[in-house]
């Protein structure tokens, strides 16, 4: 049921003529009358009582009359729920990423898109990779930076944004010589396996080698800082990203994998955001921020 034509039609009888209703509409006379007919047509009842003198409801439409106007008034009430919501929405950003990309990008992300789009607040949240894809899908988030993991990617869609290669984290006496370390020496090796679902990320490294690679891996609950303390103090090794290493302090060293391997970083959104403005002007300034970070790597 058009609420439109129903609210056009008690215009109409309020004013008492469809000429002064059309008028007052916006319509022509004859759009506003074809409309009348076409309602009427729709529930197969004759509203309206036409004559020289204007128009009143029919007996029919008198019936119908507080029922009408409780649909016309329900349809206002929603329309200004739906602007509302749409104004509250646009005001803010929902964005979910790791705490390493909001350490090391996300200041000067956020220092741009305040710049450019003040009017629109940015509220953070991070989590593991299957808490922030599941943000993503509940809605609880508008879009969110972390790792491609192919198997949560159903519904969503991705804008990449860079590989961030993944490095082997060793104690810092670990053969000197070692330039890159290869990914089989890390059989047989104490592994800590970072928290946070890391392992997404990380246990595919594993079958980059002919033969199998067995790490003796103990899974963690701990922070990227306690891994790398861990190693620090000769207790195991690791594997993290080169995000995760930047500005750690630790008296390891971080040597590159061979073969390389890396992670890919982009934004994920739900499919039916793809036009949101707010996403549209975030990524337009990550895509900003990163060129400048990484000139010659984007």
């Amino acid at each position: 049921m058009d609420t439109k034509k129903i609210a056009a039609l008690l215009y109409a009888v309020k004013k008492g003529s469809l000429s002064s209703a059309a008028e007052e509409l916006g319509y022509t006379q004859s759009g506003l009358t074809h409309m009348m007919n076409a309602l009427e047509n729709e529930t197969g009842l004759n509203l309206l009582v036409r004559s020289k003198l204007g128009v009143r409801l029919s007996p029919d439409g008198l019936e119908l009359e507080k029922s009408m106007k409780a649909l016309v008034d329900a349809a206002e009430t929603l329309d200004d729920e739906i602007e509302k919501l749409r104004h509250k929405n646009f005001g803010s950003l929902r964005l979910g990423a790791y705490s390493s990309v909001v350490r090391q990008w996300m200041p000067s992300v956020m220092a741009e898109f305040r710049a450019k789009y003040p009017e629109t607040a940015v509220l953070m949240d991070a989590g593991s990779i299957t808490e922030i894809y599941d943000r993503i899908k509940g809605d609880v988030l508008d879009c969110a930076i972390v790792s491609y993991q192919p198997s949560l990617m159903q519904g969503l869609s991705w804008v990449p944004l860079r590989n961030d290669p993944l490095v082997a984290v060793v104690p810092q006496n670990y053969q000197p010589e070692m330039t890159a370390f290869p990914v089989e020496d890390f059989s047989g090796k104490e592994f800590f396996m970072p928290s946070a679902c890391f392992d997404m990320d990380i246990n595919p490294v594993f079958s980059l080698c002919t033969e199998k690679v067995q790490p003796r891996i103990s899974y963690t609950n701990l922070d990227d800082g306690a891994i790398v303390s861990m190693v620090e103090h000769g207790l195991g090794v690791s594997i993290l990203s080169e995000l995760v290493m930047q500005d750690m302090n630790n008296n390891v060293r971080v040597l590159p994998l061979s073969p390389a391997a890396s992670r890919s970083l982009g934004i994920i959104l739900s499919d039916k955001r793809q036009n949101d403005r707010n996403i549209k002007n975030f990524v337009s300034c990550i895509k900003s921020v990163l060129a400048s970070m990484y000139p010659s790597k984007t």
